[in-house]
């Protein structure tokens, strides 16, 4: 089909409807049925092809997202549930994982479950990625106009976590795009508002699904080095990068990397299928997510790829203590994350991407 929109500006815009809803937009409101009851939602459609739907009643993560009606992300069998169905014990953290295009994990634990102690709660028991994605937003706000750069549409929320004797961390999100363009912004900024030194941990799990997710698909990326901790991922390394198709009782696999950056402290990674000629690629600043761990189940039913760029090692704040490394957010400090998702349409698309990460690989593009 050829391009049919016309150009994006407000006097062309206005020529050709009557109302920007037409076109794109945001669209607020709140699910009514099931264990979802409740969940505030807001769909953003760029009028580029890409839709997407943010949760500020599940900690403003991203669930459902299509990109000129093909599926992107991946919805677990958990489906989606209100906060109130969290249980924050061991690995009950699942029952309320719907993975979608983003769940964050975080902030006072990420990974397993483990116990640890704060110097005025005492003992506690983290669970299994943390409560962050399990807060609902306050501060929510919608706002979509014209500016210099386009039409523009944001999504802003603030998610709280604390305790009596306990931490006080909270996380404001903003999250953005433009008339027009098949990729969106995240910006996040994690502060710490109590008066004591708090840890930090923090990942984002980005998933990807079926049929862009599919036998061939390739993992596409600058990579400085790449390793498996597990048994079951260093028996996959030498096909880390290449997907199967999904079959029994196959065993999750996790491979962890170390990027090239270009000149501006950039990376850029992708999930490629060249059979459909699509892909969707992240690009961030490992300086504000020095970690990134790669996820791949290729089990019947749990088929789903993942990237997990985040500020730890995924494997809970007692063992990240133990092997160094654990962020220490000071009282009133605060931490930045900024990156860009997006889709990769048509063989020049992916042709251009991939030549990028070569000459990222070869230093043409470092900084």
């Amino acid at each position: 089909m050829k391009d049919w929109r016309p150009e994006g500006t407000q006097r062309s815009c206005v020529e050709h409807y009557g109302n920007m809803a037409q076109l794109a937009g945001l669209k607020r409101y709140i699910l009514a049925d099931g264990k979802a009851a409740g969940v505030v939602a807001v769909d953003v459609n760029t009028g580029g092809g890409l839709e997407f739907t943010v949760l500020p009643g599940r900690g403003m993560d991203i669930v459902g997202c299509r990109y000129r009606g093909v599926p992107v992300s991946y919805l677990s069998k958990a489906g989606i549930t209100a906060p109130g169905y969290h249980d924050p014990r061991e690995n009950e953290w699942l029952k309320n994982f719907f993975a979608g295009l983003l769940t964050t994990c975080g902030m006072s634990n990420a990974g397993p479950s483990c116990k640890d102690t704060h110097p005025f709660a005492g003992e506690i028991l983290y669970g299994l990625h943390g409560d962050a994605s399990n807060i609902g937003a306050d501060q929510v706000g919608t706002w979509e106009d014209w500016t210099e750069d386009g039409y523009e549409m944001k999504v802003t929320g603030r998610i709280s976590e604390g305790r009596l004797h306990g931490e006080h961390l909270t996380l404001r999100r903003t999250i953005s795009a433009r008339l027009g363009e098949k990729c969106f912004r995240l910006r996040d900024e994690y502060r710490n508002e109590g008066d004591q030194p708090e840890p930090l941990m923090f990942f984002y799990h980005i998933n990807i699904g079926h049929p862009i997710l599919d036998e061939g698909s390739v993992f596409a990326a600058a990579d400085r080095r790449v390793w498996a901790e597990t048994e079951a991922a260093k028996a996959g390394m030498e096909r880390y990068a290449v997907c199967d198709g999904p079959k029994k009782d196959v065993t999750e696999q996790q491979f962890f990397h170390e990027f090239y950056t270009d000149a501006e402290g950039k990376t850029w990674i992708a999930l490629i299928n060249k059979k459909l000629e699509l892909g969707v690629y992240l690009s961030y600043h490992p300086e504000q997510l020095p970690y990134m761990a790669q996820w791949k189940v290729g089990r019947t039913g749990e088929y789903v790829f993942a990237f997990e760029p985040g500020n730890c090692h995924p494997i809970g704040r007692a063992e990240q203590r133990k092997r160094g490394g654990q962020e220490i957010l000071e009282p009133m400090a605060k931490h930045i994350v900024e990156l860009e998702l997006g889709i990769l349409d048509g063989s020049e698309e992916i042709a251009e991407f991939q030549e990028k990460l070569e000459k990222l690989i070869g230093g043409e593009e470092r900084g």
